[in-house]
């Protein structure tokens, strides 16, 4: 009787300090005040209510909702705490936040990760009303103590999460840090491999290299039959990977047919190849899937009810902030969604990235100019006021050799066949027409060339008393398509 009283208390002080512990990160009802009205608040980019955000997690679609999951500090504008925030949507586009999903529970705090729908009861927690969302993330533990990999899963839409097995380790520390003895495993995906029947973990690790001086990375897979107990597949060898891992397989050319898998890191460094179930062969050759200044941790969604490989990337600010540097109550954003494509090029097969149609859904007006020269397309511009903007063009290089546009002071250029922002290069396909494309809102500037062949992503702010767009270059510049779309705001 003795034992069992002491025991009662023990759990019930865990309980308790555990409920303390977990009431001290539900600030959520704080965010009701806030508003989406700020002046450097983006219009149709994602941002949290409040405070800090980084790496999209567990991007997951289920019964009408896409999921969005994110790193997020629920206590503070600067990084720190580590939660996964939630928010969803219907259409990828306008987004409604959610309370804190996943919090810190006496074991760490709550890194990067992945989320997917249970379809076939692997987990044994579905319902008969609903299947059950699993969750895996880094358990990052506090002082020098070794990360891990943990589990939850949610049976009422992702509203809530339960811990697998308390949180322990479903995959223990690996052995890896780097010459400074950082923790450095992290961030798995996790996806179901439908050749082999099962699901699949892709997990980044890196170890110092003491003879070299330089860090080994590395690409650990994993499988599971039951999304509990993992098992050791193969490692794939590159010292350019970096964190948050994805892999996702994409038809080439539009051919279902004929489909290559696509591994790339937080860098979006990727390359393309073959996964059999087991191990990723590809032939060495890396690319650069973002030239801007400011992608970063992008992820893919699982469960997607089209087919479609929709990504999303944290838009990150580096040391300074914009945000913090002109008090807005939240910090960072996310890329605007786009779908992802391999394609044939000269070069070889390539990554092509392209905005979501879902985007047409916030066009409050279009002007479209077909065959017009550059002095009638201004003439046309100038009576009108431009905020929020997605704008396309398109041109025969063989008739136009230079021109700049000016889009309420951001200026993308071309120059004897080539594309320029802010004196970095973007790539074009050389073809008998060119494209570009540009979406701008409040603090950010995304790129889109030869129909998503080359993309850069930055923050950009724009001057807030310049909502023109003006086309500069010689009189004969003629477009065969400039179509400019004033969006409406996804937080009206």
């Amino acid at each position: 009787m003795r034992y069992c009283l002491i025991f009662i208390f023990l759990f019930t002080q865990a309980q308790e300090q555990s409920n303390l512990m977990i009431d001290s990160f539900q600030t959520f009802k704080s965010y009701a005040s806030t508003k989406y009205d700020q002046v450097l608040r983006p219009q149709f980019h994602f941002s949290s209510k409040k405070n800090w955000i980084n790496d999209p997690n567990g991007l997951v679609y289920y019964k009408g909702e896409y999921h969005m999951f994110f790193q997020h500090n629920p206590k503070s504008i600067n990084w720190g705490n580590m939660t996964w925030g939630h928010a969803i949507s219907s259409d990828m586009i306008k987004w409604i936040q959610l309370p804190h999903a996943i919090l810190p529970y006496g074991n760490g705090t709550i890194f990067s990760g992945t989320a997917v729908v249970d379809n076939i009861n692997s987990l044994g927690k579905n319902t008969e009303k609903e299947k059950a969302i699993v969750a895996y993330f880094t358990h990052a533990q506090k002082n020098e103590d070794p990360f891990y990999q943990s589990g939850a899963y949610s049976i009422d839409r992702g509203r809530s999460f339960n811990l697998i097995d308390q949180g322990k380790p479903l995959v223990p520390n690996q052995g890896f840090s780097d010459r400074k003895g950082r923790r450095k495993e992290r961030d798995p995906k996790v996806f179901w491999h439908e050749p082999s029947k099962k699901w699949v973990m892709v997990l980044w690790v890196s170890k110092a290299d003491r003879k070299n001086e330089k860090d080994i990375g590395k690409v650990r897979f994993f499988y599971s039959n039951d999304l509990k107990n993992w098992e050791f597949l193969s490692d794939f060898d590159r010292r350019w990977v970096y964190e948050c891992m994805d892999l996702v397989k994409l038809s080439v050319d539009g051919n279902s047919q004929n489909k290559k898998w696509l591994i790339y890191d937080a860098s979006f460094d990727y390359e393309v190849g073959v996964f059999d179930g087991k191990s990723m062969i590809t032939n060495k050759s890396k690319h650069l899937g973002d030239l801007g200044k400011n992608y970063y941790a992008a992820q893919t969604f699982n469960n997607s009810p089209d087919g479609r490989s929709v990504i999303i990337g944290w838009m990150r600010t580096g040391k300074k902030s914009l945000f913090v540097d002109n008090n807005m109550p939240f910090n960072q954003q996310m890329s605007f969604p786009c779908t992802m494509e391999l394609k044939t090029t000269p070069d070889g097969i390539r990554l092509f990235r392209w905005p979501i149609k879902e985007i047409e859904s916030l066009y409050h007006s279009t002007n479209l100019y077909r065959k017009n020269k550059l002095s009638t397309i201004n003439k046309k511009l100038a009576k009108n006021r431009y905020e929020l903007i997605d704008l396309y063009g398109s041109f025969n290089p063989k008739k136009v050799n230079n021109f700049e546009i000016n889009i309420r002071g951001q200026i993308l250029s071309y120059q004897k066949g080539k594309f320029y922002f802010e004196n970095t290069e973007l790539p074009s396909l050389n073809r008998s027409l060119k494209s570009f494309r540009v979406l701008l809102d409040r603090t950010s500037i995304e790129i889109f060339i030869d129909e998503g062949y080359s993309v850069s992503t930055n923050y950009a702010i724009s001057d807030h008393s310049n909502k023109t767009i003006k086309l500069i270059g010689n009189e004969k510049v003629i477009f065969n398509l400039f179509r400019v779309s004033s969006l409406n705001s996804i937080w009206q």
